[in-house]
């Protein structure tokens, strides 16, 4: 079934006046060229320039979605000039999920290199609220600056604590 983008488009966009926003996990992916993107704008001598392509399909994304998660923020806490990079792409409407990092939801660090001496062991930060709670700042200093949304939500009827390990 092919991708028709118009109405994707419009469906979105009537379900974000609704407050229900629908999008992806990412943006940056190439198989979806003559679908979602149009090669054209990321042609460079008659093929697609994949860093032209990586650094600027979030704007046509953004014509079609209203939200995109930003599985980059799964790796490592996005810092401010990649936030405002971000929010300087897309309209004000257009709303932004963070996956929670690694730094806190994984219980003990996978033996890759990029965990360095921490490869293999626990991590002192898993779910750790007040790490979490550390990075909020400069999300709500990006919010109320640079069309950063963050979605007021009310508060469940029912919720679930964790408590951090001593």
């Amino acid at each position: 079934m092919p991708f028709d983008r118009a109405t994707i488009q419009s469906a979105a966009a009537r379900l974000a006046k609704l407050g229900v926003y629908m999008g992806t996990s990412s943006w940056k992916y190439e198989g979806w060229l003559d679908q979602l993107y149009t090669p054209g704008r990321y042609e460079y001598r008659g093929k697609v320039a994949t860093k032209r392509f990586q650094r600027d399909c979030l704007t046509e994304y953004s014509e079609v979605f209203k939200t995109v998660c930003v599985d980059a923020a799964y790796y490592t806490f996005p810092n401010q000039k990649y936030l405002e990079g971000l929010a300087g792409q897309v309209p004000g409407d257009f709303q932004f999920a963070f996956k929670v990092t690694d730094e806190i939801t994984v219980k003990k660090f996978p033996k890759l290199d990029r965990f360095g001496d921490r490869a293999g062991k626990l991590n002192e930060n898993f779910l750790n609220a007040d790490l979490f709670a550390s990075t909020l700042p400069l999300v709500r200093t990006l919010i109320s600056s640079q069309r950063l949304a963050l979605v007021k939500r009310p508060a469940p009827k029912s919720s679930v604590t964790v408590n951090n390990p001593p």
